[in-house]
């Protein structure tokens, strides 16, 4: 699979903010792939009292720090990751800078502030606007880097966005163990029950439908040309998003690669996507 060749990272310089960074950083190496850490200042939101309390003096004061640390992180990434990093400051809206960004990489990584349970329920925050509108891969990052990914947990469905998945999950890291998940539906099994269908038949039926499925994923896989990945296939039965959980902490994933169904912005917040819950919900970085 193509490796990706430019990595873009936004920060606030938070603690969340400083491990996207690291692992952007530990992604482009891996990759040989150009690294750009990009900071926008919110000037227009605080400029009001600005202009009352502190004209201009404010502003430049907050830029000049925020040079500097940039430049710290450019420092510290080329001494531990041997990289030489672009930095960028914008002004204006974070949404609308990491937008035109994006469109210059191949990856965005972005820390996980603001993709909690509370803030995960607002509306017009800067990373959820991102994982709905961004066509890149968006990796959300959780935890501190302390090595690089092991165990990617990769569930599927069968779908042109599962597929997708599919083929990010083997760009992003080639050494890993790749688990792939398919939930099956359970209400199948419910139906033949409630019609007093004999337990022997349910089960051989479940055996048939498995035995189809893992047959399927096998032929996903070779197809979409993962062949030499260390790749080990699992099914379950039931909710998706509550399957993939289970799963990821039974094996001890660090990382869990969901494709992005489209759907309108009124049914995401109705219903929220499978890779909304997953991200929300979820204790290792998403992408």
């Amino acid at each position: 699979m193509t490796p990706f060749n430019s990595v873009l990272v936004a920060t606030d310089f938070s603690v969340d903010g400083d491990n996207a960074v690291r692992r952007a950083a530990r992604v482009a190496h891996e990759h040989g792939a150009r690294l750009h850490i990009l900071h926008v200042l919110e000037a227009a939101s605080r400029q009001p009292l600005r202009d009352w309390f502190f004209p201009a003096i404010d502003v430049d004061r907050e830029a000049a720090q925020a040079r500097s640390a940039l430049r710290q992180l450019a420092v510290e990434i080329a001494g531990t990751c041997d990289l030489a990093p672009s930095v960028e400051l914008a002004t204006g809206d974070p949404f609308e800078a990491l937008m035109r960004a994006s469109e210059r990489a191949d990856l965005v990584v972005l820390g996980s502030r603001g993709c909690g349970r509370p803030a995960g329920l607002r509306i017009g925050t800067s990373v959820d606007r991102v994982l709905r509108r961004c066509r890149r891969p968006v990796l959300v990052v959780k935890t501190a880097v302390a090595q690089p990914y092991r165990r990617v947990l990769l569930p599927i469905d069968f779908t042109a966005s599962s597929d997708a998945a599919i083929r990010v999950a083997a760009r992003m890291q080639r050494e890993a163990d790749l688990h792939v998940l398919h939930a099956l539906d359970s209400r199948r099994e419910s139906v033949l029950r409630d019609a007093d269908v004999p337990e022997h038949i349910i089960r051989e039926t479940r055996l048939m439908e498995e035995d189809g499925t893992k047959a399927r994923m096998r032929r996903k896989l070779a197809g979409l040309g993962l062949d030499g990945m260390r790749i080990h296939c699992a099914l379950t039965h039931g909710c998706v998003v509550r399957s993939t959980l289970r799963h990821a902490q039974a094996i001890g994933a660090d990382l869990i690669v969901t494709g992005r169904q489209r759907r309108s912005t009124a049914a995401e917040f109705l219903l929220g996507s499978v890779s909304r819950r997953i991200l929300r919900e979820s204790a290792c970085d998403t992408l």
